[in-house]
């Protein structure tokens, strides 16, 4: 099945963000930021995009603070909407375990 594994015809990278391997707890695994993001010469989308979370994180982090343990201690949420991303479901990390916590819906008026 040569044809089924082919590549596609758009190239780009998938952004993950915010692993360690500290010894005392135990490796903190990185999480999927952006699913897909064209890598096409001059890559501004992908530069514009790093400025952004590194501007984020030198505001917002404390003293010798990992990126992703600051996602984890503000929520990868407001981090998200922080940095100006669409969130979609691959940004998942579990499903939630508790049925019972409600988000806002956003309605469009018509």
């Amino acid at each position: 099945m040569p044809k089924a594994l082919r590549p596609g015809k758009d190239k780009g990278a998938m952004i993950l963000l915010g692993a360690k391997a500290p010894i005392v707890q135990g490796a903190l695994l990185s999480s999927v930021l952006v699913p897909f993001i064209k890598m096409e010469p001059p890559y501004e989308e992908f530069k514009d995009l790093i400025r952004r979370i590194w501007e984020f994180w030198d505001e917002h982090g404390e003293n010798r603070e990992r990126i992703g343990e600051m996602i984890v201690r503000i929520g990868k949420g407001n981090f998200v909407e922080e940095v100006g991303l669409e969130p979609v479901p691959a940004m998942i990390k579990e499903p939630r375990s508790n049925p019972y916590i409600f988000y806002e819906e956003y309605f469009d008026e018509e």
